[in-house]
């Protein structure tokens, strides 16, 4: 845990300096290849200035509505403090992007999906972020993994919360390292999402795919995150989000391809009833 650097006299957040780093970098990464691989849409880094502000903002306020982090909800007008919910942030940059896309008539889903594959880059230096402040922690764990968090993070006051260490204590009890999980996790949907957009998918493709990937990976993860309030039968809100945008996006990407599983199933018919095309 090492929330911040002090450069010339002020204390620099490393979370707030990862967070927006991953957002300039999926911009930056998805620009250069529209204009070296892709279609060159006019899409220049003016859309930084678009997507940052509504991707923090919304960040925020997802934070502050859905995480259960009392002590850093108070924190919600301090622009060096506080917290972000990548659901929120994600939603934020969509729209943010949507504006910019429609002011510069280029097409909506084409112009995501020159970014998309990049958000995996985001997730790792967000996560890093992430593993710098001490925030969105596992639960607590006895495996090797484990890992104990100094006293005044966020895993050290939730176990004293709970009276499961005492306050004079200098670590929390090991939890599993949920940050970093991620940061792996987040580097293979990378590749696969490259993978699908080098094999030239249909438009939405790329999009579905990574609202499945994702959604699946919060749902294994969830079930070892400390941080999200459970509720019913013990799956937590991005859970039971997964649950209905995992298949939904599967199903998105069948409909996509419709024409050509149709085909496939019309030359296998005709191919075990050839009488069936024979005239009389």
């Amino acid at each position: 845990m090492f929330p911040s650097i002090s450069l010339l006299g002020y204390d620099i957040s490393l979370y707030n300096f990862f967070n927006f780093l991953a957002v300039m970098m999926v911009m930056v990464l998805g620009l250069r290849w529209n204009y070296r691989h892709g279609q060159r849409y006019p899409i220049g880094i003016g859309i930084l200035l678009v997507v940052a502000p509504f991707a923090f903002v919304l960040g925020r306020v997802f934070f502050y509505l859905f995480m259960s982090c009392p002590g850093s909800k108070v924190h919600f007008f301090d622009l060096q403090r506080g917290g972000s919910m990548f659901l929120g942030a994600f939603l934020g940059g969509v729209f943010g992007a949507l504006i910019y896309l429609e002011l510069k008539k280029v097409p909506r889903i084409e112009g995501l999906e020159v970014f998309i594959p990049y958000i995996p880059v985001g997730g790792v230096l967000g996560r890093t972020g992430c593993f710098c402040q001490g925030c969105c922690h596992g639960t607590v764990t006895q495996s090797i993994f484990g890992l104990r968090f100094p006293k005044g993070s966020a895993a050290w006051g939730q176990h004293v919360s709970k009276d499961l260490i005492s306050s004079d204590q200098f670590f929390s009890l090991p939890v599993h390292p949920t940050q970093l999980y991620e940061i792996c996790i987040w580097i293979v949907i990378g590749v696969i999402l490259l993978y699908i957009r080098n094999r030239q998918p249909r438009k939405g493709v790329i999009t579905c795919s990574f609202l499945g990937l994702y959604f699946l990976n919060r749902f294994v993860q969830d079930f070892v995150r400390a941080d999200y309030a459970k509720g019913l039968w013990g799956l937590d809100m991005m859970q039971w989000l997964a649950i209905g945008i995992i298949p939904l996006s599967g199903l998105a990407i069948l409909f996509l391809y419709r024409d050509k599983w149709m085909g496939r199933h019309s030359l296998s018919t005709a191919a075990c009833h050839p009488e069936q095309g024979e005239g009389k």
